[in-house]
């Protein structure tokens, strides 16, 4: 009983300690932000909400800290993270560019990159990256789907939102649109738009990959540090 009452103490004290460094570290300082990528972040009511934002949600809950998750377009939230200390970012593509500019905590969500086209654009065949010289592509400001097809020699004409590049490809002002999969059957969907107007004609599998959420670089150690021990308890 003895032997008992000692190791039950020492686990205790050993918990204590661990919690006791956690509740040192302030999380208040840390801005959670995200962008309009429905389904897994978008706003609704006026709450940010979404698939990405419940798997970050698990995240912050491990933390005990409940903030209010703050939604901008793209290029905004990617230039905010980049520039201001103790910003948590997701959901954010991890490449070789942008490996040393953040701390990347873990992922969050999987990422299914196509080509789309107009249904009626048969004139548009596409079997290899080259073959993209040929079309207006369409892509978002800063995003990495726009930054990959730009590293391939591929030039993309900047658009606000992807809303806005399916009523380009609907009009013809743009040949070709990358997306992930989900995402466009999410939008097709919200927008009345019947599901097979906009097929996929080719696959950015470089970029196919899962996304995660990051810190900024300039975030106090700390932070990370309690971030990632969360990270391997929310998703072990």
């Amino acid at each position: 009983m003895y032997l008992k009452f000692i190791l039950a103490t020492v686990v205790a004290l050993h918990l204590g300690g661990t919690w006791a460094a956690k509740a040192d570290t302030d999380l208040s300082r840390v801005q959670v932000i995200t962008s309009f990528y429905a389904p897994y972040s978008y706003s609704e009511d006026g709450n940010t909400q979404g698939i990405a934002v419940n798997q970050v949600r698990r995240l912050l809950a491990e933390l005990n800290y409940f903030p209010t998750i703050k939604i901008y377009p793209w290029a905004r939230a990617y230039t905010t993270a980049l520039n201001a200390p103790n910003t948590a970012l997701f959901s954010i593509a991890r490449t070789p560019e942008r490996e040393e500019m953040f701390h990347w905590i873990g992922e969050i969500i999987g990422f299914n990159v196509l080509l789309y086209r107009h249904k009626n654009r048969d004139d548009i065949q596409v079997n290899s990256l080259s073959d993209l010289k040929k079309y207006k592509v369409g892509a978002l400001s800063k995003d990495v789907k726009g930054q990959y097809l730009n590293t391939q020699g591929i030039a993309t004409i900047d658009i606000n939102n992807e809303e806005t590049g399916i009523k380009m490809l609907q009009s013809n002002r743009i040949d070709l649109l990358p997306t992930d999969r989900h995402s466009m059957e999410y939008r097709l969907k919200q927008n009345g738009i019947p599901a097979d107007s906009l097929v996929p004609v080719f696959p950015l599998k470089d970029i196919s990959k899962p996304l995660y959420i990051a810190l900024s670089k300039d975030t106090d150690p700390e932070i990370v540090a309690a971030f990632r021990e969360a990270y391997k308890r929310a998703f072990p």
